[in-house]
């Protein structure tokens, strides 16, 4: 009879005992896994000082100038002074914002008696003139904000207010207003003809004085709102933006000068 019987090169009995050994180490291995993973560390919590904390954060922001530390974890700078900053860390140009013209005031003229005469002194006119120039606030408006007050000044119901009919009222409760809300932007719940607006509007510092001038006055005039003005109107000019922008407000802190001003 042929032989079947077969030689293995291990026993049934070897090959259970390693499949015992390797599942008892595979148990200890989670086990230790798990061991590690809920164990407490051995190092100790240090409270931190917080006058350490903020006396490091002074020292940090000495040499900026133009910041202001305003507590809370709030701070202001100046919006022409971080630029400068931004520019020194090598970004040309940030695509986000240009500053505004700085206002060249001309050297004071020696003025002698025969000279101080009712007569304007040659160039003064052209000068005055050239000071006063704006460009075209209608194409400026429809680009930067008729996506959400709309070409015709109407705004969209319930989600951006109305300019038509409403931007007098601004002007005539406080006329630095209107300046401090396309600068700085508004955060906060407005009412404006009874429908209450909860959303916020972006600021547009990055918009030239006079753009933002030339915005206003277009606003003020357009959609029949020039016959709501006071009689005192004065329209904006690039100089009056310029004195605005230099008190960095706060969007929060414009939606506090609207109500103070009575808007709401």
């Amino acid at each position: 009879m042929p032989d079947n019987s077969r030689d293995y090169l291990f026993s049934e009995n070897q090959v259970r005992t390693a499949v015992a050994v390797g599942s008892a180490g595979m148990g200890v291995v989670l086990l230790a896994l798990l061991f590690l993973a809920t164990s407490r560390p051995q190092g100790r919590y240090q409270i931190l000082d917080g006058s350490t904390h903020q006396a490091e954060l002074q020292a940090a922001v000495a040499s900026i100038t133009g910041y202001e530390d305003l507590g809370d974890g709030k701070a202001r700078i100046d919006i022409n002074r971080a630029m400068e900053l931004v520019a020194q860390r090598g970004v040309v140009n940030p695509g986000f914002y240009s500053a505004a013209p700085a206002v060249v005031t001309p050297p004071a003229q020696a003025t002698t008696p025969a000279a101080q005469t009712d007569a304007p002194a040659p160039g003064a006119t052209e000068v005055q003139t050239s000071a006063q120039a704006l460009p075209d606030g209608e194409p400026l408006y429809v680009s930067t904000c008729s996506a959400c007050h709309q070409a015709t000044g109407m705004g969209i119901p319930m989600a951006f207010p109305p300019l038509a009919g409403h931007a007098p009222e601004l002007y005539a409760a406080d006329r630095d207003y209107p300046v401090e809300a396309v600068a700085f932007g508004v955060q906060g719940s407005i009412n404006v003809h009874n429908t209450t607006y909860n959303g916020v509007m972006p600021s547009h510092l990055h918009l030239q004085d006079a753009d933002i001038a030339a915005i206003l006055n277009y606003v003020m005039t357009a959609w029949g709102n020039e016959a709501q003005l006071p009689a005192d109107f004065e329209p904006y000019t690039a100089a009056d933006v310029e004195a605005v922008r230099g008190m960095m407000l706060m969007a929060t802190e414009v939606h506090a000068n609207r109500v103070a001003a009575g808007l709401d």
